[in-house]
């Protein structure tokens, strides 16, 4: 799905007609498609905004406390499975001198050195791409003998081959993205940028496009700070750490809630004497709460579903870790879907059996 941004456009202060909004809850709510301006909503917390609304559901239902769980998902498959060590292709020393005659000295001195034997993944990354890219231009070299010549061609062609495996270690064993990839204790709050994560991702979505194409062209420019400024874009932001836990958080509690919902006897619940009364309550509820805070919370969320995952896809979909994956982030955001689906069923449910209509209090906007 392409990153469309949405231009924020301004509250209207009228009170609203309550056809209108019964079809704002049950007809263009269910998709989570709302109609509300998410850059106007103040910052709220997840957890905050679940405890308020089900303590005030509790008291007008008589629900019993709630404790939710994070819903479970697979772990990551550790390093030790993922990573594939590749042969090491070495030059000597007298080699090393001639090579300063097409640039590569250095190149290669950097990685025999003590510091380049302990290489990060990114880095690594990194100096086999600048590798190849330096080697082309020596192969065909005038002052580099006949041996060297043919030494070089079947080093080129061998890193070539090792790209695509290179890369796959760096995303699937780089410390940086698996603490991303393995979701954080932090749930998203509203109003949060995406950009330099989304950005980020389809960085590294167009670096692999083009390994796997074997562009060299168009990685010519690729070197370690490249990569190592995109991971650390998703490491100051924390945002898919984030939104993997809050995709949980947030299922934990509307699945609990629901399963609480489900056990009340409405046909009981409106038949009580003070039932009128309650309905009265429970639309302020409805509109304050549900509609008000939680609705734009989880649209929010939704929004930012529909913008990672496909950027997260287009790295992953093909990698050891792909099913792992889709069990942590779009398993559960369809999840997340039906949950609030059934919520909104439920408050359908609610008003059919007491024969209300949700309405505005006065002066509400």
């Amino acid at each position: 799905m392409a990153n469309k941004k949405t231009t924020p456009q301004p509250q209207q202060h009228r009170k609203p007609q309550p056809d209108r909004l019964n079809r704002r809850l049950f007809g263009a709510l269910l998709p989570l498609l709302l109609c509300f301006t998410l850059g106007s909503c103040s910052r709220h917390d997840a957890e905050d905004l679940w405890l308020d609304y089900h303590s005030r559901l509790q008291r007008m239902l008589e629900l019993p406390d709630l404790a939710p769980k994070l819903t479970p998902v697979p772990e990551l498959p550790p390093v030790r499975q993922l990573y594939q060590p590749l042969p090491d292709t070495k030059l000597n020393v007298l080699d090393l001198v001639v090579l300063r005659r097409c640039g590569l000295q250095q190149l290669v001195a950097e990685r025999n050195n003590s510091l380049g034997k302990t290489m990060t993944v990114a880095n690594q990354l990194g100096y086999e791409l600048q590798l190849v890219n330096q080697l082309k231009p020596c192969l065909q070299h005038p002052q580099l003998d006949a041996d060297l010549q043919q030494k070089l061609q079947l080093i080129y062609q061998e890193k070539q081959q090792q790209l695509p495996q290179v890369l796959a270690n760096f995303l699937l064993t780089d410390q940086t993205l698996r603490q991303q990839l393995y979701g954080s204790q932090r749930s998203i709050q509203s109003g949060v940028s995406i950009t330099s994560t989304l950005t980020a991702l389809q960085q590294l979505g167009r670096l692999q496009d083009n390994v796997l194409k074997k562009d060299l062209a168009a990685l010519a420019s690729t070197d370690a700070a490249f990569i190592n400024h995109q991971v650390g874009a998703l490491y100051q932001s924390q945002l898919l750490a984030d939104w993997q836990y809050s995709l949980r958080q947030n299922n934990g509690w509307l699945s609990a809630l629901n399963a609480q919902l489900d056990h009340i006897n409405l046909d009981a619940f409106c038949q009580r004497p003070q039932a009128k009364d309650k309905t009265q309550i429970l639309n302020n509820i409805l509109l304050q709460q549900f509609i008000g805070k939680i609705q734009p919370y989880l649209a929010e969320l939704d929004g930012i579903s529909q913008q990672l995952q496909p950027a997260l896809n287009r790295i992953y979909q093909q990698s050891p870790i792909a099913a792992v994956l889709y069990q942590r982030t779009e398993a559960q955001h369809q999840e997340l879907r039906q949950q609030l689906n059934r919520h909104v069923a439920w408050w359908q449910q609610l008003q059919q059996h007491c024969q209300f209509k949700i309405a505005a209090q006065p002066g509400q906007s």
